[in-house]
């Protein structure tokens, strides 16, 4: 499995064999790595598939598209400071939530 897009040290995009996107969420998934390279699936956590059907978009994909990646850097490292803070590890499914929240709070 090859990286399409990296989104964040913890989030790439890949592609399956039909070419629909697949986001990959891990510790370090996307770290020092460009599109093209293979991913570690020892690091994969999370994945969420972008496949739709009758043409309609995913709601994972429909709010990645309206979340700016400025957003999405933000809410890494807020999780990153709540973890180092409270000695935790925090689920990296919540950075597209958190993103999400950024989002609606400053649009």
């Amino acid at each position: 499995m090859e990286i399409f897009k990296v989104i964040i040290n913890n989030i790439v995009i890949t592609l399956d064999q039909n070419n629909p996107e697949i986001i990959l969420m891990g510790r370090g998934l996307g770290f020092k790595q460009r599109s093209g390279n293979n991913i570690d699936e020892n690091l994969i956590e999370k994945r969420f598939s972008l496949s739709s059907s009758d043409n309609e978009e995913s709601s994972v994909s429909q709010l990645l598209s309206n979340i700016s990646l400025e957003y999405i850097r933000v809410a890494n490292k807020i999780l990153n400071y709540a973890e180092e803070i409270f000695n935790t590890n925090i689920s990296d499914s919540k950075i597209i939530s958190l993103s999400d929240h950024i989002h609606s709070a400053l649009e």
